[in-house]
């Protein structure tokens, strides 16, 4: 038994779990290049069994300390070296589990002092308007990894749980025609982000807001766009004058608001800027969501769908959110108990704000693509204010935070500072580092290091 227990924390366990921590890392690598950031956190940089190997790893290393007796003076190199594997590892843990991280946007003469964190929680919220319960779960999503997790609890005598159904990147709707028990959907075309043309359905007796104009389907609310049926055949009416032209032969005209109009194919409608054209009906249809495509970039709405079960009763909850965007809680009431619920990163104050005073952009000559940018910010804290100018390789380190310029807004007037709050962790990775060095400083000018003995053996000869 002592024999496999040595063997296990022996430097050959050490060495091979180091060979294993960087097959992980490269593998990682591609999946980050393939799928995405999220995707590699998921699968491999956020994995028990990566955390496992860093744990075994510093055990062993801990082990042979004492084990070896490194604690003597002319083991000092060997002591530095494993000292440095150690601090670096719990460094890492203490960023992991501790530390937070966001980004943090700013508008020209505005002050923010609030940032939102790079992961995402499920949020959520219980009450009957006497007492109420809430809580959050971290959850790293991804197209590619198993997101199953289930949430039980209890409130006001009854069992609840939050389960995963399904997670879905950057949704699209796709439309299944001839399906049993389909309903009716008609199909509107508008120009799409891209510069081509996208598809949007809508259900019967039903709404939807297409970019800022909401739209209504034989609904009985009156909204922007109203579409009914009458017959075979379709109307519309809008609070705003419409203007059109027919495909056919590109004439054009104006039909007036709040008047009942005969809806056609191949007419392109103008509504309050929205371009829209009439494209297909369908009796009995179904509509499904499905990834846009598997990488998971920040930049898009990502959708997670959960089963919330309240005293054997349930229902299925749609959540949007993504990484850098604010999402909006989902508010409803259920099994007579009140929820909210939304998932989305999470808001953190900061103990002072943030002034920018001007965002500064430099182009190359000749060129629209940018050489430098930079914020001239002031740092309000209390009675305090401190200038400072935060651009690529000058960070700003404040009670802890460290400010970094990421990136900007489009129109040029707002900053985006990506915030991290690691104090602890980054010193103690950093003293890994500084042990790094002595290790090799030591073996470098230590008399009982393996170099100094080959040295002294070469002038003997």
């Amino acid at each position: 038994m002592n024999k496999y227990f040595n063997y296990l924390f022996s430097i050959k366990s050490a060495l091979l779990l180091m060979f294993l921590f960087a097959i992980a890392i490269a593998i990682a690598t591609f999946i980050e290049n393939d799928y995405g950031t999220t995707t590699a956190r998921a699968l491999v940089f956020n994995s028990w069994w990566l955390e496992l190997i860093l744990i075994f790893l510093c055990s062993i290393f801990i082990y042979n300390i004492f084990e070896y007796r490194l604690f003597h003076i002319n083991k000092l190199p060997v002591l530095f070296l494993h000292l440095s594997f150690i601090f670096i590892i719990i460094g890492a843990g203490i960023t992991r589990y501790i530390s937070n991280e966001g980004v943090m946007r700013i508008r020209e003469g505005t002050l923010n002092n609030q940032f939102i964190s790079t992961n995402l929680f499920l949020e959520y919220k219980i009450h009957n308007s006497i007492s109420q319960y809430s809580g959050q779960k971290e959850l790293i999503l991804s197209s590619k990894s198993n997101n199953s997790f289930s949430i039980p609890m209890s409130f006001d005598n009854k069992n609840i749980k939050i389960q995963y159904v399904n997670f879905i990147h950057d949704p699209v709707e796709e439309l299944v025609d001839s399906q049993e028990g389909g309903g009716e959907i008609i199909e509107l075309i508008i120009p799409s982000e891209s510069g081509g043309m996208q598809s949007e359905y809508i259900l019967k007796n039903s709404q939807k807001y297409i970019k800022n104009l909401n739209v209504n389907y034989q609904s009985n609310l009156k909204t922007d766009l109203n579409i009914y049926q009458e017959d075979s055949l379709f109307y519309f009416d809008s609070k705003f004058d419409v203007h059109f032209m027919k495909m056919s032969d590109r004439s054009t005209g104006v039909l007036m608001n709040n008047s009942s109009h005969l809806l056609n194919n191949k007419v392109l409608y103008t509504i309050d800027s929205q371009n829209i054209v009439f494209k297909n009906y369908f009796q009995n249809a179904i509509l499904k969501q499905v990834p846009a495509n598997i990488k998971n970039d920040a930049a898009k709405l990502d959708l997670l769908k959960i089963i919330l079960t309240v005293a054997n009763q349930d229902t299925i909850i749609d959540l949007y959110g993504a990484e850098g965007v604010l999402s909006s809680k989902n508010y409803f009431q259920f099994n007579d108990l009140y929820f909210s619920l939304s998932y989305g990163p999470r808001v953190h104050t900061l103990p002072f704000g943030i002034f920018l005073k001007d965002f500064q952009l430099e182009r190359y000559p000749g060129s629209e693509s940018p050489s430098s940018f930079a914020s001239e910010i002031q740092i309000m804290d209390g009675t305090e204010n401190i200038d400072y100018r935060i651009f690529m390789n000058n960070v700003l380190n404040y009670k802890g935070y460290r400010f970094f310029q990421s990136s900007y807004d489009n129109d040029e007037k707002g900053t985006i500072l990506s915030v991290n709050q690691d104090r602890l962790g980054t010193g103690v990775t950093y003293f890994g580092y500084f042990s790094l060095l002595c290790s090799v400083l030591s073996l470098l000018i230590s008399r009982f290091s393996r170099i100094s003995i080959l040295g002294k053996q070469h002038k003997t000869v």
